[in-house]
């Protein structure tokens, strides 16, 4: 197994605790088997998060030259870069310490770190080779950008929530072949109206677009509309996309800040224009009025309103609902741009990995996440990979200083001639090779390779599902023709008793090191373990749920001690299953059967009734029942010495 690796300046949280707990309970429990078996640490670099904590750091150190606070501007890429290795190792064993805490027995001798030599060369390789397939490409394209990280993001780390807002209804006059207003049969101007939740971006609009069989504007096929503020004009075009019964039926058009107006202009030759720039605020250009120039996004949406009333081309505002897309990691409203980016094809990629779940060479446990899986894999968009950031593997692209000729290759073929591509490459990028890359791949020779690739399960949350666990397969299949892992084990996410997910801000977290000052770790495993269902539901947790688990360990304890206490002059020979009690072998053969289904229920992955099992079985079976009567034939001297042995043999299995 390898660790899902948490973000190397982290901390631990719950979820990182159940499944560092499941991990440990699979891999002590092959161990026991006698399996050769290897549970691998290590943590990922985190561009966005990392980066942003030691940004927010250097800020604190005083003024740059602009006498704003200090920025990595100020201090040059090779420099701020430098101060997040530092950073790193300041930071990057706290969360190692605590998983230590939690009781997690993984290997620390193969520590591995995603910006680890090894690692950034197993990168690199998957990288070029791609690019020489034909499946990563350069190209324009809408994206996902953060106007606060300052980069692209995958449609994966954008939160869409719902949110209240306004449609603002617009007047586009419709406009005859010698650009004079298009008049009805009773004489009267013909006007489009155009219901929008952005009015500030129709600076950018290109065209209005109608279905092609809406009875209602049959007459405007071909023709222009004047665009509000500016005047310019802009054609009327026809397209099946268009739903006739949202809104007026009518669509403007804005290619550079909408993904699916950017489908619809390409399909109809329209040249996008920019108006919003990468800070989010309205850009200096001929299509944006001087008095909008510069401001920022929800500024500049008021400063349009306001002139839409004053040129009367506002109709009416109404009451909408819609989903608004936040950046995962800061919360900001996301910015649909057309830019320049980098981008794997997932289509041929994904055609494997759909098969590799269909054949059965990999497992979803709980199986309805194979739904989910196969939904989005058959329906999977290209992947952007690139991001506007410092910190992690830098794109190995190279552009000749002259020319501008890009090379891709795993080195820089001329230092002197060629520039590196200052973008650098999605965490998810290196994350996806994780099963490999720790193993030593791109040696496909390497002793662990051989040894422990693919891996056998998987353990993780299913809100990685995509992000990671879809990633790892595609590449892993493609790179070596074997899936990475047979099984994937999806546990529920950690919620609060409430069954609200746990957040800094909303000030619900329970932090598991505190658990464990408070009621210790073996209360923490076994609380969190008891309370995984089979089909993986949330799970709730408050504080003093976790009494549950001390009381349980609490009641360990005081067997142990009760049975070490008695086992005075205990010889070390074998249990006499000739002179067995009818309690002694009731309480044997309870062990016995416990014991297979412990190994079937965790064969199968049903972890919390596991729990539940080993808590019927240690507490009343042989605390309740065998341990008292134990206590009476102690007292006969023909039976204590082989009471003794059974006492010791159950409590150390029950233990096992």
């Amino acid at each position: 197994m390898v660790i899902p690796p948490p973000n190397v300046t982290g901390v631990l949280h719950m979820g990182h605790a159940l499944t560092n707990t499941i991990q440990d309970i699979l891999v002590r429990w092959r161990r026991m088997a006698g399996d050769n078996s290897l549970w691998l640490p290590g943590t990922d670099h985190a561009g966005i998060a990392t980066q942003a904590q030691v940004e927010k750091a250097i800020a604190k150190e005083g003024k740059g030259p602009t006498g704003k606070p200090l920025t990595r501007h100020d201090l040059g890429r090779d420099q701020f870069v430098s101060r997040i290795w530092k950073w790193k190792e300041d930071h990057g064993t706290q969360i190692n310490q605590q998983l230590k805490r939690v009781g997690s027995s993984l290997d620390w001798s193969r520590e591995r770190f995603t910006m680890d030599e090894g690692l950034s060369a197993a990168v690199r390789e998957v990288f070029v080779s791609l690019f020489e397939k034909g499946l990563i490409y350069r190209g324009e394209r809408i994206i996902n950008w953060c106007v606060r990280c300052r980069t692209a993001l995958s449609d994966l780390e954008v939160i869409p929530l719902e949110r209240k807002g306004h449609f603002w209804h617009l007047i586009y006059p419709v406009v005859d072949e010698s650009s004079h207003p298009l008049l009805d049969s009773q004489g009267q101007p013909v006007q489009l109206v155009i219901a929008t939740t952005r009015p500030e971006t129709l600076l950018g609009d290109t065209a209005v677009a109608i279905h092609p069989e809406d009875e209602r504007y049959k007459s405007i096929h071909g023709k222009k509309v004047l665009l509000p503020l500016l005047g310019r004009l802009i054609p009327v075009i026809t397209d099946s996309y268009v739903d006739r019964e949202f809104g007026s039926g009518a669509l403007k058009i804005t290619p550079a800040h909408d993904p699916n107006d950017y489908e619809i202009g390409n399909r109809h030759n329209l040249s996008p224009i920019w108006v919003i720039d990468e800070e989010g605020k309205l850009k200096s250009c001929p299509e944006v009025p001087p008095e909008i120039q510069g401001l920022d996004r929800d500024e500049a949406r008021i400063k349009t309103v306001e002139m839409l009333e004053k040129q009367q081309a506002l109709v009416k505002i109404s009451d909408h609902v819609h989903n608004v897309g936040k950046c995962q990691r800061c919360g900001t409203t996301i910015e649909p741009l057309l830019s320049e980016q980098w981008f794997v094809k997932m289509e041929p990629l994904a055609k494997d990995a759909i098969a590799a779940v269909n054949d059965g060479r990999i497992n979803f446990v709980p199986e309805r996440w194979t739904k989910n899986y196969l939904g989005w894999m058959e329906n999977i968009r290209d992947w952007c990979i690139s991001r506007q950031l410092w910190w992690g593997h830098q794109i190995p692209a190279y552009y000749h200083n002259v020319t501008g000729e890009m090379v891709v290759a795993k080195e820089n073929p001329d230092p002197k001639n060629y520039t590196q591509d200052t973008d650098v490459l999605d965490t998810w990028f290196s994350s996806g090779l994780w099963p490999m890359s720790t193993m030593g791949f791109p040696d496909v020779e390497a002793e662990d390779f051989k040894k422990f690739y693919p891996t056998s399960v998987l353990v993780t949350g299913f809100d990685i599902i995509f992000f990671w666990v879809a990633r790892m397969i595609t590449l892993g299949l493609e790179f070596t023709g074997k899936a990475p892992f047979s099984t994937v084990y999806i546990h529920g996410l950690i919620r609060d008793e409430h069954g609200q997910k746990m957040s800094k801000s909303k000030g619900n977290t329970i932090d598991p090191v505190e658990i464990i000052d408070k009621y210790g770790c073996d209360a923490l495993r076994f609380t969190m373990t008891s309370l995984c269902t089979y089909g993986g539901q949330d799970i709730k947790v408050s504080d003093e749920r976790f009494e549950y688990g001390r009381n349980f360990a609490n009641k360990i304890w005081n067997a142990s001690r009760f049975v070490l206490m008695n086992l005075e002059g205990v010889d070390n020979k074998a249990i006499d299953f000739d002179n067995l009690t009818i309690a002694d072998k009731w309480m044997l053969d309870k062990l016995n059967s416990t014991s297979k289904e412990i190994n079937e229920n965790i064969k199968n992955y049903r972890i919390g009734e596991t729990a539940h099992i080993l808590y019927d079985f240690f507490w009343n079976s042989y605390c309740d029942w065998y341990v008292e009567i134990a206590k009476i034939q102690l007292q006969d001297e023909t039976q204590k010495a082989n009471t003794q042995r059974v006492l010791k043999y159950v409590l150390d299995m029950a233990l096992r």
